[in-house]
């Protein structure tokens, strides 16, 4: 089925939206949770501020979607392994897919973090992130058959991987402060299979 062409006043719409979203985006990275503002934003978009509450509720649904396009990307990336049938091969460019989008956009996660810690709605968008990783490493559980209980080994092998990506790349914890991706994306795969493998009924 053809899909109707967008009128010109709906093109210049999804232009300014995206125009917000990239501003948000930036100021977000820059300034923290926080310290981001309505106006800082439409500032950096060169909008005025009216313009930005026909696309946003406020802040915080700014945030939404900025951090929407985002998880996009980072899921986007982590299914990179999904067709080997290797399962060293696919989980390892799966954690690789997913730290290099990562690392990419640590500083929108610490502001996720930090959002998260002191808005309830940031808290449901944190939660639905995950929510997300957590059901696709759930399902892979089933697969490969655990003696585990598939949602709560999921949790914690999504909670390891997110984590280490945390306080590595974006706290810099002295401990890890400087080791590469690889290394990490080594030593996270022999964890993930040390765990599934180990308790694998099949």
């Amino acid at each position: 089925m053809t899909q109707p062409v967008p009128t010109k006043r709906q093109q210049q719409a999804a232009a300014t939206q995206e125009q917000l979203l990239c501003a948000a985006r930036d100021v977000f990275g820059e300034r923290g949770y926080q310290a981001t503002t309505v106006g800082a934003i439409t500032t950096r978009a060169n909008t005025a501020h009216g313009t930005f509450y026909l696309y946003f509720r406020n802040k915080q649904d700014a945030f939404a979607a900025v951090m929407a396009g985002i998880t996009d990307e980072v899921y986007r990336e982590a299914e990179r392994g999904a067709g080997s049938d290797d399962p060293r091969v696919a989980i390892r460019d799966s954690i690789r897919g997913f730290l290099e989008a990562f690392v990419e956009h640590r500083k929108l996660w610490r502001c996720l973090i930090e959002g998260a810690f002191t808005n309830p709605e940031v808290e449901v968008v944190w939660l639905a992130i995950r929510s997300r990783f957590v059901e696709r490493v759930e399902v892979d559980l089933r697969a490969f058959g655990t003696r585990l209980d598939p949602a709560i080994a999921a949790n914690a092998l999504g909670g390891m991987v997110e984590w280490a990506a945390i306080t590595q790349f974006v706290l810099e914890a002295p401990q890890v402060a400087g080791r590469s991706t690889d290394e990490t994306v080594d030593v996270l795969t022999d964890l993930w299979l040390g765990a599934v493998l180990s308790t694998a009924t099949r």
